[in-house]
Formats: structure tokens, C-alpha cells, sequence
């Protein structure tokens, strides 16, 4: 049985990942009215991310407005290499602002 709540949607979009004072860019590999899974490029800051940490998300529509987000990991995969760490998650949006409401049915 799938635990989805919501269809996905396969797109891309650049984003960043703020927690802290530490940045992550990354992609936003696909979205869902109320989350989406993204991969981060590898890096060699740290952050101690688990299940239910709040971070908040960054990003430009392609209509050019920007798009803050407060988030909540729901799940995470750490990949180390000898560059450094890069990490894939889903994350669900805390109370999704109507811009990316309008984005998802746009798309």
C-alpha cells in the first residue's frame, strides 16, 4: 500500500537549504501539494540532521519569485565521498504558502 497522501510530481527546481547558519544547495527532484524530495550537492559543512528536524528551504519559482519555507525532515540518506557529504531527504512543508500552492497546480 503507498503512504503517499499526495500524487508527485516530477520536476526539478535549484534550491537551498538553510540550517543554522549553514547552506546547502541542492535540487528539488519532485513535489507534492505538501512536500517534495530534494538531494543536496556534496559539501564539507556539517549539520547533524534526523527525522523531524525543522529547517527552513530557499528557492526561486520560475515566475522568479522567491519561496521561503519552513520544513520538517520526514526521512534522509547521508552519502559521504573523499569531497565531502551530500544528503537526499523528503521533506514536509510546514503550512505551505499559497505561492507554492499556485506553483504545484500550475504544474
Amino acid at each position: 500500500m503507498d503512504k503517499r497522501r499526495h500524487k508527485r510530481i516530477i520536476d526539478s527546481l535549484d534550491a537551498e537549504i538553510v540550517a543554522g547558519d549553514i547552506k546547502y544547495p541542492g535540487i528539488i527532484m519532485n513535489f507534492s501539494e505538501d512536500g517534495f524530495y530534494m538531494v543536496t550537492a556534496t559539501s564539507n559543512k556539517s549539520v547533524e540532521f534526523n527525522n523531524h528536524s525543522r529547517i527552513k528551504l530557499k528557492c526561486t519559482l520560475p515566475t522568479g519569485k522567491p519561496l521561503n519555507m519552513n520544513c520538517e525532515i520526514k526521512w534522509f540518506q547521508t552519502k559521504t565521498s573523499p569531497y565531502g557529504t551530500s544528503f537526499s531527504m523528503g521533506m514536509e512543508i510546514i503550512n505551505p504558502p499559497v505561492k507554492y500552492r499556485k506553483f504545484i497546480n500550475s504544474l
